[in-house]
C-alpha cells in the first residue's frame, strides 16, 4: 500500500523516488504527444463526500498520505502548455500552444485496495479537442498573466493570475510568492480517466517542483493569495469549508505521454 501511495505522490512532483513510482507497463506503448509546460498546483482537503460524487463505483477518495501536500484529497493543476506536439513532431494545437485548469483526486479501490489518480474533469482552451483525452473537459477560456522579477543571483519575486470561464462561472487565482530553488524531479505515473476507469495514459515527466506554500511542512513564502470560483459544478466543494493545503510550482515540466 505504501508503494502505490507513493506512486501517486511521485506523480505529482513532490518526490524524487522515481524508482517507486509505477509498476512497468507490460506490452508495448505509442507515444502520442510531447509537452513543454508551466505549472501551479493548488491542493485542497475538500468535502469527501461531495468530492465521492465525481468518482465512477468502486473507487473511494482517498487523500495524499505523507509530504508536503498530506491530507490533500482535490489537486487544482494550472498548465500552460508552451508547446504541444504529436508523435510526428507537429503541433497539436494551431499554434502548439494550450492552457487548461485539470482536476485530479486521488481513490482506493474498494474492493481490492488498489490505489490510483483520477483526472475527474478540466476546463479546456483547445475547444476542437474537447471532451480530452480522459473525456470529462469542458469549454473554457483560459487567461493567465506571469510575472518574474529579481536581480543578479536572488531568486526573486513571482505572480501568477489565471482566469477561466465557462458556461458554468468562473475560476480565478491570484498569487504572489518568493522564489526558492527548485528540485528537479524525473519519474513516470498513470493518471486514469473517472469516465472511462480503465483508461489511462503513461506519463514520463522532467520537471522542477518549488513547493511555495505546505502546511504540513512549515512552509509559506506565499505574498498574496486569493482564489475563488463562481462554477455551479465546484459550488459544493468550494462552499467555504476548503482547506488549502499546499501550493507547488512548476517552472518546468516538461512530459512525454504514450498509450500503453
Amino acid at each position: 500500500m505504501k508503494r502505490r501511495w507513493t506512486a501517486v505522490v511521485s506523480a505529482l512532483g513532490f518526490t524524487l523516488l522515481s524508482a517507486l513510482a509505477l509498476v512497468p507497463v507490460a506490452g508495448a506503448e505509442t507515444l502520442v504527444e510531447s509537452d513543454v509546460e508551466n505549472r501551479v498546483y493548488l491542493w485542497f482537503r475538500v468535502n469527501q463526500a461531495e468530492l465521492q460524487k465525481w468518482m465512477p463505483a468502486p473507487w473511494q477518495v482517498g487523500a495524499i498520505p505523507a509530504g508536503p501536500a498530506k491530507d490533500a484529497n482535490l489537486i487544482l493543476i494550472f498548465v500552460d502548455t508552451l508547446l504541444r506536439q504529436g508523435p510526428d513532431g507537429k503541433p497539436l494545437t494551431s499554434t502548439g500552444m494550450w492552457r487548461v485548469v485539470a482536476l485530479a483526486s486521488p481513490a482506493k479501490h474498494g474492493q481490492t485496495g488498489e490505489s490510483r489518480l483520477f483526472v475527474i474533469g478540466g476546463y479546456s482552451s483547445d475547444h476542437a479537442g474537447l471532451p480530452g483525452s480522459y473525456k470529462n473537459y469542458v469549454k473554457a477560456s483560459v487567461r493567465r498573466e506571469h510575472t518574474l522579477k529579481g536581480e543578479n543571483l536572488e531568486q526573486g519575486v513571482a505572480t501568477e493570475v489565471w482566469d477561466a470561464r465557462s458556461d458554468g462561472g468562473t475560476m480565478q487565482l491570484r498569487l504572489a510568492y518568493q522564489r526558492g530553488t527548485p528540485s528537479r524531479a524525473k519519474g513516470e505515473s498513470k493518471p486514469y480517466s473517472s469516465v472511462e476507469p480503465s483508461f489511462f495514459r503513461i506519463y514520463r515527466v522532467d520537471q522542477g517542483v518549488d513547493v511555495v506554500k505546505s502546511i504540513p511542512a512549515g512552509v509559506d513564502r506565499i505574498q498574496s493569495y486569493e482564489f475563488r470560483t463562481t462554477l455551479s459544478e465546484l459550488a459544493k466543494l468550494f462552499d467555504g469549508s476548503e482547506q488549502l493545503v499546499s501550493i507547488s510550482v512548476h517552472p518546468w515540466f516538461v512530459r512525454q505521454v504514450f498509450l500503453p
